[in-house]
């Protein structure tokens, strides 16, 4: 915790420099064509407005049909904005994760969803005051529960390491992920809420010598630098554990976690 917030006293000076230089461009010089945008951006917000007119009458539909049913609608997730304030610290650091300038008095606790407008980043690691270190989702140790969301299959996204693409783990052998599907926080884990993008598969290959396919996925927020990001707060009575997939976490002690290896005979049984 005093590591973090030393860091993040070190690096607010040289934030607050790079954000007056950057609105002293916007507002001074960076003046052409701002008429021409204008136009462009009042047409994409009557045409957003259109689309939630419609979403909003969709909305009301389900929660109609969700009380008809008898089906108990989701808790929503608070949300606390957050700016990334540093990277990873030089090519031979342990975790590929990045320091944020919000802790736990902002709503950080460790094991929170931390996403952007694109999807999800990863999640939150340590806590301090008033900073926090978010693991990214394409560390090797980074787990969560996704589903497909046009298939409906379930598996586990795991990272491989910075630059390398994510692998899909533990889909059954019988169930079919094509290329370019869409993969979504799946929620049974508790550690993000459902429906979160969190990647796209890239490759499927299914061999008759291993229990599992082997999908390979990218993931759709980590393409570029991220500079702002998102801390999704669970709702009261739930807790964001870790992002380590648990089927059955009432047969574990609350500080074990389930290994690749158990996980594999799990779900073949």
């Amino acid at each position: 915790m005093t590591g973090l917030e030393v860091t993040r006293h070190i690096l607010a000076p040289g934030v607050w420099l790079k954000d007056q230089l950057s609105s002293f461009w916007s507002d001074y010089i960076a003046l052409t064509g701002v008429a021409s945008e204008n136009v462009r951006l009042r047409e994409e917000i009557g045409r957003l407005r259109q689309e939630s007119d419609l979403l909003r009458e969709d909305i009301k539909e389900l929660e109609r049909l969700r009380a008809l049913a008898g089906i108990p609608g989701t808790m929503p997730w608070e949300q606390s904005g957050a700016r990334v304030i540093a990277g990873k610290f030089g090519p031979q650091a342990a975790l590929n994760s990045v320091i944020v300038n919000t802790g736990f008095l902002g709503g950080a606790t460790p094991g929170a969803p931390v996403v952007t407008r694109e999807g999800l980043v990863g999640k939150v690691l340590h806590a301090a005051p008033n900073s926090a270190n978010v693991l990214l989702l394409n560390d090797p140790s980074f787990r969560v529960a996704v589903l497909g969301q046009d298939s409906r299959v379930r598996g586990i996204l795991a990272g491989t390491g910075a630059g390398l693409p994510l692998e899909v783990l533990y889909v059954a052998p019988n169930s079919y992920m094509r290329e370019g599907e869409i993969l979504i926080c799946s929620g049974i884990d508790g550690s993000a809420p459902k429906g979160v993008p969190a990647a796209r598969v890239v490759s499927v290959h299914y061999d008759q010598d291993t229990l599992f396919p082997q999908i390979i996925a990218e993931p759709i927020a980590l393409k570029s630098a991220i500079e702002e990001v998102i801390l999704l707060i669970p709702p009261k009575g739930t807790k964001a554990e870790n992002l380590n997939f648990n089927p059955y976490p009432e047969a574990l002690p609350a500080d074990e976690s389930i290994t690749d290896e158990e996980a594999a005979r799990t779900m073949s049984n």
